[in-house]
């Protein structure tokens, strides 16, 4: 299994819309990605950091696909135009990508 972590860093002047990405991005990524072996997804909220200070990223999205294969076939498909579009929607951060393998069970 191969899970692509996308983060949102904060910085000076970044927006997010955390209603639209909930509700509009992610069912997206769910519903154009699952015959390319998206297996399931999971978005959490930046909140803070350990001190109590503003957490570094406004959200952090693990989407899971069945191989790296699959992950590589999804971004050159038919829809990543379209995803990848729609970012634009509920953000102007510039997110960060990340392919991970899990370690252990």
């Amino acid at each position: 299994m191969t899970i692509v972590s996308i983060a949102y860093a904060r910085s000076e002047g970044a927006t997010f819309d955390y209603d639209y990405y909930e509700k509009t991005h992610l069912p997206l990524v769910m519903r154009r990605w699952r015959d390319a072996g998206v297996s399931g997804a999971e978005a959490m909220r930046g909140v803070s950091t350990l001190d109590g200070k503003e957490a570094a990223f406004f959200a952090v999205a693990l989407i899971r696909f069945e191989s790296f294969d699959r992950f590589r076939e999804a971004f050159a498909g038919e829809h990543a135009a379209e995803i990848v579009g729609d970012i634009a929607n509920f953000t102007n951060v510039r997110p960060s990508i990340q392919v991970n393998e899990k370690i252990g069970r």
